[in-house]
């Protein structure tokens, strides 16, 4: 597993988490700009390796991923691991106080000192356990710190208990040979390192060395006299080192299972951060574009089907809103003496000052149109002083200008109109989506700025009413300039002085800095803000210069700020991460998750759990292999050295190490064969398979030594026949272990079962002639060997808890039967040469054998309880990351439906970028559309019946929705609606960053995009006809297309706005205003271009065009058989679309339908979905659509 290379000695590799975006490097990090450099030289996004990170860096890398001192990731990993391992304690407790309830219950003949000794140790050991409990769950922060100080000196004092304990119980009796309790002593060595929380390096060289030390030697050391001492403490060397190796297998896999949760954990961190930190980013800009209502409601209808008639709408009514126009007046005169590119530039600081402004006086900026800005105030908040902040608003844009005017040296003005009323605020349409509000009120607002006066603010008598005399005003009879005015009966006025200054927390600042230096002025209450007036004393200039003062004197503070920056997220890393692994306590989170049996309540859960494998999980299944082979060491040395029995252990050798290599083989992918590793993945993919396996081999190793027993039963029998009285008499005469004579054995009246009445008479003869004749040794060998097994068969980790405790209780249940009935008479010899116990040593190996099934088996509960915890935190760290990754995924959608996907891009990865800061691309080669359905304003009216004007919207949000959906489509995907005016749709073609041209490419190579855009608008004809169709409504389209160079970028990077400029934009917009309903107009270069690819025009003669004079000018026919087809075209996804009766270009007012020549293209595929019922005709009140011709061409 690629996580295991991370895992090198005791140290942590930093993780690489995927980085999606790369964002601004430090400045003060030259490394880190090298790579960044080296980085954005790639398109292809990637996930980074290993070899980016250098462990022990510290910083952020450029895709978020936060980079760990060495020495603080091994910390975190330290307390991490430590405290997960803690839970072993109270199984080591257990297991300690079972061993100490034997020592007090089973030896019967121990003298009065060692049942005082090993009561005393019970006391402690329950004691230790109490203590554990002390402050466990206080909210106390003293007893708190004494649980987490006792913590760390528990597992010592519990080793040097079990310790002090092993010790005295050795030295205390009055008779002791190293084999009494050698089954503790291998299950000790076994336990301390499984269950004793201390690191590595003091638990292997000092615990671990001591603990072997101590159990081999103490034995030994105060043993008996025995003339086969020393073949009993090599037997025990092995026994008791065999336990301490899987000991340390387990100890070292649970680490590296640890790790890779806490890597994982890192990582998933990581990602999760940089997701959050991307959401973050996407959520400020959507947030900026779209208010906040109308952006989580959008969210959560994201990707849900509906089953209503109609397309969703986001459009709410609101009332008592104060709607502000501003125009730039003189803006034509300089356009002439910049580029496009240097008048993008010197809108985009003026509209972002705009929008300062516009957070300053909780103004909801809607849409900038070329060089006219718009807002409005108490929506979709409501507030009282909404009108009074938009004429704050009004008074410091007229200021604001003043920057246009030194920066251009012209004498540029702000015409400012404002009116209330009630608005339709909303979005239409399902892509490019824009906040815009739509009402008659609306238009009323846009009428006000058009008949105001430059450097005025130019207001009407409904928002006169909700001024509250904060301001002084002059009659400015705009309703004499304008019809419109007039007819809905309203009065104007211009601002004259301010009586009530707005008072902003940064105006108190500066005004208390102020008083501290010198005297306020006593008429400083009143500013004038007429042209030429007296002092201007209003507080927006000194928030305006107090801005750029702070912007000038922090700008070298810069790279200080962005390591500041970089350590603060370090720190705040280190923190969530501790959060995350360090201080969550999953062993007891995991029981309401699980019921009795530690099975998963969510059966799907559970499933997964049963299917899902640890990386190398295979791999204690070598412990069982050790085991069956450490048999014929130990076996040699203090059991008969028979032929059958060798034969006995080696059988099980063959199968169990098949089983065990298959297992194993995949987690050595490295090293062996691929058809080999392919096998052992296919068969550890079968859970059955793989459990039965380990049941197998656990079956194997268990009754193996079951039938060693039998056999060894048998062995006695047949080679060593002793009666009873000469078993008296050698036990008289001391002989020791030599035992030669032939002598019939007749214990207990021969009642006892022995193996010679179990085997046929032919196979006893055969075993008298094969096995030589050899000393009788020690059967509880046998029995302490059983504990290795248990041992061997609890650490295995492919079954289930309740399937090893059945396993673990079932082999000691049959090892305690054949000790006490099968070989009580081997027993009973034993028991003669240690002077005969009052309890046989049967029942003491029986019993000690019971002790360590009891604690293997709650140690069994304990593992499988700790993979469910580290299972569950797995798919607890999968859903939070999959939760915040739908959460970027469905900010993304939106934010690209904002702006488009190479925008939207720009301005997430730069997350440092000023808020100035501008985005622009020019493109030499593109094609622009304007389409808008002239008689919609007809059909608008805001009567009840039509609830006030929203059904109208939404048969308009209907169509325009029909017409996005157009884009879905292959053959126009290099088309980019860039945005909707009223019911006017704009779109452009060949503004593709990815688009690459020869530069002797010919005219059909390099405009076939355009001739993709006539396509596209000859479909939209089509659409709006089938909507007609459906809804009994007769609406036309009136189209212009043009081509040429264009600027594109963002204005006011707040609140950014996507759109494009020059003088091919504002050409394509006189082609549609000056042309005819149910035509498409085009310039005489479009026009040649466009008859290369077959598309037939009729010259409609000279046409006069605001800015450029008499324009030549076509409209556009039909389509002949094409000389060349559009390359980005798909042919076969087309068909021609007969029709004789009408035509998707017919005029129902100005076009003849003679002029049409040929038919339209017709896709194959579903037709637009059905759209609304007409309503009644009234005009249109949207005061954006009056600025189509108007305020879109910003050259003019």
């Amino acid at each position: 597993m690629p996580e295991e290379k991370e895992m090198s000695g005791n140290n942590l590799e930093n993780g690489q988490a995927t980085a999606t975006a790369n964002s601004t490097p430090s400045k003060s990090k030259q490394q880190h700009q090298h790579q960044q450099h080296q980085r954005q030289k790639t398109p292809t996004r990637r996930r980074p390796h290993d070899s980016d990170v250098v462990a022990g860096g510290v910083g952020i890398t450029g895709g978020g991923v936060v980079i760990l001192p060495q020495h603080v990731l091994n910390e975190l990993y330290h307390n991490y691991s430590i405290k997960q391992r803690r839970s072993g304690l109270k199984w080591f407790l257990f297991a300690a106080v079972l061993f100490n309830v034997w020592t007090i219950c089973i030896p019967w003949d121990q003298a009065i000192p060692t049942r005082v000794v090993n009561c005393c140790m019970l006391v402690a050991y329950l004691a230790l356990t109490a203590l554990l409990h002390i402050g466990r769950r206080s909210e106390q922060p003293a007893l708190r710190r004494f649980h987490l100080t006792f913590l760390t000196i528990v597992p010592r004092a519990l080793w040097f208990l079990s310790m002090i304990h092993f010790a005295a119980y050795v030295m205390l009796q009055p008779s002791f040979s190293p084999r009494d309790v050698l089954g503790w002593a291998i299950l000790l060595n076994f336990l301390i390192y499984v269950t004793l929380p201390l690191p590595l390096i003091f638990l292997g060289l000092v615990i671990g060395f001591c603990t072997y030390f101590n159990c081999l030697s103490l034995p030994v050391g105060f043993s008996r006299p025995d003339p086969l001492i020393s073949d009993q403490a090599a037997a025990n060397a092995v026994l008791i080192a065999t336990a301490a190796l899987i000991g340390l297998l387990y100890y070292f896999m649970g680490e590296a299972k640890q790790k890779r949760a806490f890597l994982e954990a890192k990582k998933s961190l990581e990602v999760k951060m940089v997701i959050e930190e991307q959401s973050a980013e996407q959520e400020r800009l959507l947030l900026s574009v779209l208010p906040k209502h109308v952006a989580i409601k959008m969210r959560e209808d994201l990707g849900s089907s509906s089953s209503e008639a109609f397309k969703k709408i986001y459009m709410s009514r609101h009332e008592n809103v104060s709607i502000l126009y501003a125009d730039i007046v003189g803006f034509t005169a300089i356009s002439s003496t910049y580029s496009a590119q240097d008048l993008v530039k010197m809108l985009n600081e003026l509209f972002a000052r705009f929008d300062r402004l516009a957070e300053k006086y909780q103004q909801l900026r809607i849409k900038i149109l070329g060089d006219c800005y718009y807002c409005i105030s108490g929506a979709p908040d409501e507030r009282p002083d909404h009108a009074v902040m938009c004429v704050h608003m009004g008074l410091s844009m007229v200021k604001a200008i003043k920057y246009v005017q030194q920066k251009a040296n012209s004498p540029v003005d702000m015409r400012v109109g404002i009116h209330t009323g009630a608005v339709l605020a909303g979005i239409l349409g399902q892509r490019q989506w824009q906040f815009d509000v739509y009402s008659k009120d609306v238009e009323l607002a846009n009428k006000m700025e058009s008949s105001g006066k430059a450097g005025r603010v130019h207001i009407s008598d409904k928002t006169l009413a909700f001024l509250n005399g904060e301001f002084e005003v002059e009659p400015a009879f705009g309703e004499k300039r304008e019809e419109l005015l007039r007819i809905a009966g309203l009065k104007t006025y211009f601002i004259t002085k301010v009586v009530k200054p707005f008072a902003s927390p940064c105006a108190k600042k500066i005004n208390e800095t102020q008083a501290e230096n010198s005297q306020l002025s006593p008429n400083g209450s009143t500013t004038d803000v007429v042209s030429g007036g007296g002092e201007d004393n209003d507080a927006t200039l000194d928030d305006e210069e107090l801005l750029a003062q702070s912007a000038t004197t922090n700008g070298h503070q810069t790279a200080e700020a962005e390591d500041e920056e970089e350590q603060v997220k370090l720190e705040n890393f280190k923190q969530r991460l501790k959060d995350e692994l360090v201080t969550r306590d999953g062993h007891e989170n995991l029981t309401k998750d699980t019921n009795i049996f530690l099975r998963f309540k969510n059966p799907q859960l559970e499933q997964s759990y049963a299917v899902y494998r640890e990386p190398y999980s295979s791999l204690p299944l070598l412990a069982a292999l050790l085991v069956q082979c450490i048999d014929v060491l130990y076996s040699y040395l203090v059991l008969p050295r028979s032929t059958l029995h060798f034969i006995n252990i080696a059988a099980p050798l063959v199968p169990i190490a098949m089983l065990v290599v298959i297992s194993i083989a995949e987690s050595f992918s490295g090293m062996l064969p691929k058809f080999f590793v392919d096998v052992s993945k296919r068969f550890n993919d079968i859970t059955f398979v793989r459990e039965l396996a380990a049941i197998i081999i656990a079956l194997t190793i268990g009754l193996s030594n079951v039938i060693d027993m039998f056999f060894f039963v048998t062995f006695v029998r047949t080679e060593h026949i002793v009666s009873e009285s000469e078993f008296n008499a050698t036990a008289g005469l001391g002989l020791g272990l030599g035992l030669e004579a032939d002598v019939d054995v007749d214990v207990a009246g021969a009642e006892a079962v022995t193996a010679e009445h179990l085997l046929p008479e032919s196979f006893v003869e055969q075993m008298r002639d094969a096995v030589p004749t050899e000393r009788v040794l020690y059967p509880s060998y046998l029995s302490n060997f059983g504990v290795l097994i248990l041992i061997a068969i609890a650490v295995i980790a492919q079954l289930t808890h309740l399937t090893k405790i059945l396993l673990l209780l079932s082999i000691a249940a049959l090892h305690c039967y054949f000790n006490i009935f099968i070989m009580q008479d081997l027993y009973a010899l034993e028991d003669d040469l240690a002077h005969q116990p009052i309890i046989s040593s049967r029942y003491c190996a029986s019993g000690l054998l019971l002790v360590a099934a009891l604690a293997l088996s709650t140690l069994a509960r304990h593992m499988d309880h700790e993979d469910r915890v580290i299972f569950k935190w797995k798919t607890e760290v999968a859903e939070q990351k999959e939760t915040a990754n739908d959460m970027r995924q469905r900010n993304e959608a939106l934010v690209y439906n904002v702006l488009p996907v190479h925008v939207a891009e720009h301005f997430m990865k730069n997350t440092k970028r000023s808020h100035d800061d501008l985005y622009s691309q020019s493109y030499s080669e593109v094609g622009v559309l304007f389409a808008s359905m002239p008689n919609f304003s007809d059909f608008y009216s805001e009567e009840t019946v039509n609830n006030q004007g929203l059904e109208c919207l939404r048969f308009l949000n209907e169509v325009i929705s029909d017409f996005d959906a157009l884009l879905e489509l292959p053959q126009f995907q290099d088309i980019i609606k860039i945005k909707t005016i009223g019911s006017t749709y704009m779109a452009a073609s060949g503004i593709n960053l990815q688009r690459n041209l020869r530069s002797d490419a010919s005219v059909t190579e390099r405009w076939a995009q355009l001739a993709v855009l006539v396509e596209f608008a000859l479909e939209l004809t089509h659409t709006l006809q089938g909507i007609n169709e459906q809804s009994f409504n007769h609406f036309v389209l009136k189209m212009g297309i043009n081509h040429g160079p264009i600027t594109a970028g963002v204005i006011g990077a707040r609140k950014p706005h996507y759109d494009i400029w020059g003088n091919t934009v504002n050409v394509a917009s006189r082609m549609e205003s000056t042309g005819k309903a149910g035509a498409i107009q085009v310039t005489e270069e479009t026009c040649n271009i466009l008859q290369q690819f077959g598309y037939t025009f009729q010259q409609r003669g000279l046409v006069s065009v605001k800015g450029k004079g008499q324009l030549m000018t076509y409209y556009l026919q039909g389509k002949s058989q094409p000389c060349a087809e559009p390359a980005a075209a798909a042919p076969a996804a087309i068909e021609l679309h007969e029709t004789t009766s009408s035509s998707a270009l017919e005029s129902t007012t100005e076009l003849d339908i003679s002029d049409i020549k040929t038919p339209l293209l017709k896709l194959k595929g579903p037709e637009a979905a059905p759209a609304a019922e007409s309503g009644p005709a009234s005009s249109l009140g949207n005061g954006s659509a009056g600025q189509v011709g108007e305020s879109q061409s910003l050259l003019e």
